[in-house]
């Protein structure tokens, strides 16, 4: 009787096991659909020749619940578009630059396993001037991905279409000598998932911004971005991201008119 009764506490205590976890997963999820996140990131730019270079992307991000920290290294090469147009009167080409990107994003997961993927990128970007000198940046590009979540699994593949509409008010000349730098970034962009990953599938972001330029070539913004996602965990369909985004650069000035600056390929 005493083995029997035994018995009985050890199947109730394992069979509560598993729903504590499922609870447990279920409590992340129902946090995790709207979340904070914090995300650093440093950007450099090597000028290989006058039409030609490199942009270099060092990113971290931060998500509140503590559910993941992601690490990122995104090299982009840029090549200047040079040729001439003659497209509703416009002087030069709408076609600023084309941009071919590879990066790495390693994902650390507190309670599952982690995800890494590699990511290439084909993109084209398309200036349009508009009223009062101020340029609408129109950045079209394909992805292909590919994710290890280190489960067994394999690699997976997913590739998908994003299309981001920036521009950037700043003031030249001022008054106030401290405000000689300062300046607007504003964007928005869409995604569309032609095959979705196993992760980490964006929707839409919009981030407007405030940035600052040295007088040298650094220079440092500061973005407030709403970001929408599906399947940030494994077992989440979607989130609302609400993203406090710091990023540092060197290597470029803001020019005037202000034009929105160059930028790796992935983010």
């Amino acid at each position: 009787m005493l083995s029997i009764r035994w018995l009985y506490i050890f199947l109730a205590i394992t069979s509560l096991h598993p729903l504590g976890a499922i609870a447990q997963d279920s409590t992340v999820d129902q946090e995790v659909k709207v979340n904070e996140q914090f995300w650093l990131d440093y950007n450099s730019l090597t000028i290989l020749s006058e039409t030609q270079s490199i942009s270099t992307q060092f990113g971290f991000r931060k998500i509140t619940p503590e559910v993941y920290n992601r690490f990122l290294m995104m090299p982009t090469w840029i090549i200047k578009n040079t040729s001439t147009g003659n497209f509703m009167n416009f002087k030069n080409s709408l076609i600023e630059s084309f941009r071919f990107g590879v990066g790495g994003i390693y994902t650390q997961n507190y309670n599952a396993d982690d995800n890494l993927e590699l990511r290439l990128s084909q993109g084209v970007i398309i200036d349009i001037p508009t009223i009062n000198k101020i340029t609408l940046r129109n950045y079209v590009r394909v992805e292909e991905r590919f994710q290890n979540s280190f489960d067994n699994t394999g690699w997976q593949g997913g590739y998908r279409f994003r299309y981001r509409l920036s521009t950037v008010l700043s003031w030249k000349n001022h008054l106030i000598k401290f405000t000689e730098g300062l300046y607007l970034p504003m964007e928005a962009e869409v995604f569309a998932n032609l095959k979705k990953s196993n992760r980490f599938n964006d929707l839409i972001r919009i981030s407007p911004g405030i940035g600052y330029q040295l007088k040298n070539d650094w220079r440092i913004e500061l973005y407030l971005i709403y970001n929408r996602t599906k399947n940030i965990t494994e077992t989440n369909n979607s989130s609302n991201d609400f993203i406090m985004r710091i990023r540092i650069f060197n290597g470029e000035k803001i020019k005037h008119p202000a034009k929105p600056p160059q930028e790796p390929t992935l983010e």
